[in-house]
């Protein structure tokens, strides 16, 4: 029983340990690397338009990565499992007529479509 208490402790410890270095990607690091990116911009072409660009963009990213569950619980609400239904409206069955070839005509031509 002692092992069990001691397994789930150390189960516990990783999940806060997870959640900690997901905690220090999602708020330290990003910061750094949106911030680095907008100095590299700014710094590579003198514009404060690049820079913004730049700026905007780390910052669009950083709201995707802090956002994903959310965005993954809706399409996973919207896509249904097992696909979307066949798309049959205005296509049926095809009915195709095989002719022999006639003499003068290419070697290997299919029948016409009716």
């Amino acid at each position: 029983m002692q092992d069990m208490v001691l397994l789930a402790d150390a189960i516990n410890d990783v999940n806060v340990l997870g959640g900690r270095v997901n905690g220090l990607l999602t708020t330290t690091v990003m910061l750094i690397m949106v911030t680095l990116s907008t100095i590299a911009a700014w710094h590579k072409t003198k514009s404060i338009l690049a820079a913004g660009a730049a700026l905007l963009g780390g910052v669009a990213l950083w709201y995707a990565v802090v956002n994903a569950p959310a965005f993954r619980d809706s399409v996973g609400e919207t896509i249904k499992p097992g696909g979307a239904p066949p798309v049959t409206e205005g296509r049926g069955p095809a009915v195709v007529r095989v002719v022999d070839p006639v003499a003068g005509l290419e070697v290997g031509r299919g029948g016409e479509v009716l």
